[in-house]
């Protein structure tokens, strides 16, 4: 264990922002609000670093710290914090519910929503809290689907006793643990909070899977920039806020790919172009690059081999059925038989 930061002195403008500072380096970006008083006397100390952080905050005044969308959209970090209550209490608001968390109680917040939360040191006393910060990714491989769970549950009580015991090693003896030893009982720790919680997950109202949320986001943030030739997982990671090797993740676990997902928009976009009569004046080249294909034989060849014809034919097929030229009725067309209108082009 090693001090990250310790500040005693009246500085309240010093004390913000070296405070924000260390939260910023080891968190996330946020605002330090802190309650009147005529000293602060703050200290955070540091166990371990992988694959989780766990980081004790001691304060003898009250803090506050607020998380807003400005940060977030700044700060696009993607963690979860679950904080351990020793003494004092900690008050989290929330757009869905507030609520507090006692001694011996612990919580879970989410990086990518807005929060406040507010320390108060118990009566004459101190606010004591251990936090372990862990990485979207490592999260949601031992509690697949919980996001926030809004309330608090108890630590040193039932089977719950196990979660204390390992919060006493790792932050005890977490510096002087190597990673390839720190890593496993990490993984363990994670593993009982996810026990203790499988019980409670089951009889919770069924919510959509936050990794559904996050492939939903990459899907819109991909249709939007569907034209942008451009256009690389490693960015839409960034601007979904998280991270690469997660946005990986998002993918396998939908059974696609980054180039699956980016050129079947891509040429499902085409090919609602190439059969609107609004676009029919549209070069066969143009319509490529409009839907975000560096040439038009690239764009060709994928098409063929979707919808089982070329782009002209495709397009010839439907302005054919809009003229009706033959003069069939729709009923009298057989137009599984037409190029680009069986299964295949589904």
């Amino acid at each position: 264990m090693f001090t990250l930061y310790s500040y005693n002195g009246r500085d309240a403008k010093a004390l913000r922002l070296q405070y924000a500072e260390v939260i910023r380096q080891e968190f996330y970006e946020g605002e330090l609000l802190l309650d009147a008083s005529d000293t602060f006397d703050v200290s955070i100390e540091k166990a371990i670093g992988h694959p989780i952080s766990l980081v004790r905050v001691v304060t003898r005044s009250g803090i506050s710290f607020r998380r807003s969308w400005v940060h977030i959209r700044s700060n696009q970090i993607g963690v979860r914090v679950i904080w351990f209550v020793r003494k004092g209490r900690l008050e989290v608001v929330r757009s869905q519910k507030s609520y507090e968390v006692l001694p011996n109680e612990w919580c879970i917040l989410d990086s990518s929503m807005p929060f406040f939360a507010h320390a108060s040191p118990e009566e004459n006393g101190i606010f004591d809290a251990i936090q372990a910060i862990v990485p979207a990714h490592v999260f949601l491989s031992h509690l697949p689907g919980i996001t926030e769970l809004n309330r608090a549950f108890p630590i040193a009580v039932g089977g719950q006793k196990t979660i204390a015991k390992y919060l006493d090693l790792l932050f005890g003896e977490g510096e002087r643990l190597s990673r390839s030893a720190a890593e496993p009982l990490a993984t363990s720790f994670l593993k009982v909070i996810s026990d203790s919680l499988s019980n409670l997950v089951a009889e919770l109202p069924r919510r959509k899977r936050l990794i559904d949320q996050r492939f939903e986001d990459i899907e819109a943030y991909v249709a939007k920039n569907l034209t942008d030739p451009d256009l690389n997982y490693i960015e839409v990671a960034a601007k979904c806020g998280i991270s690469a090797r997660y946005f990986c993740h998002v993918l396998k676990e939908h059974n696609t790919s980054f180039s699956e997902l980016l050129w079947s928009q891509r040429l499902k976009q085409a090919r609602n172009w190439l059969e609107s009569a609004e676009y029919q004046d549209h070069p066969i080249y143009q319509i490529a690059f409009m839907a975000g294909f560096k040439s038009a034989a690239h764009f060709s060849r994928m098409f063929k081999d979707l919808y089982g014809c070329s782009p002209r034919e495709f397009r010839a097929t439907r302005a054919m059925q809009r003229l009706d030229v033959t003069g069939a009725t729709a009923e009298d067309t057989n137009y599984d038989a037409l190029p680009g209108t069986g299964t295949g082009a589904a």
